[in-house]
């Protein structure tokens, strides 16, 4: 059974890694409209993360595509391996 999530929803949590990173906070959602699905997390780098290890946008944000996700809880949980590198 799949559940479906209300995307607006997810604004504000936590993004942390399968390893236990705290990447940021989800701030967007990039969002493929013709199929109206999500292709990519905007996160809002924490203070403790080092950005010039990931591709950013022009202001500044992490761009962690969907794919990478493991789960969604209180916080959303990313396969590290997922993330690409800058």
């Amino acid at each position: 059974m799949v559940t479906k999530i209300i995307g607006k929803s997810l604004i504000g949590r936590n993004v942390v890694s399968d390893r236990g990173t705290v990447i940021g906070k989800l701030i967007d959602l990039s969002i493929e409209t013709l199929a109206g699905k999500v292709m990519m997390l905007i996160v809002k780098p924490d203070k403790s993360i080092d950005t010039k290890y990931f591709r950013l946008n022009e202001r500044g944000e992490i761009l962690i595509p969907f794919a990478a996700v493991k789960a969604v809880k209180d916080v959303l949980i990313i396969n590290e391996g997922g993330i690409p590198r800058a």
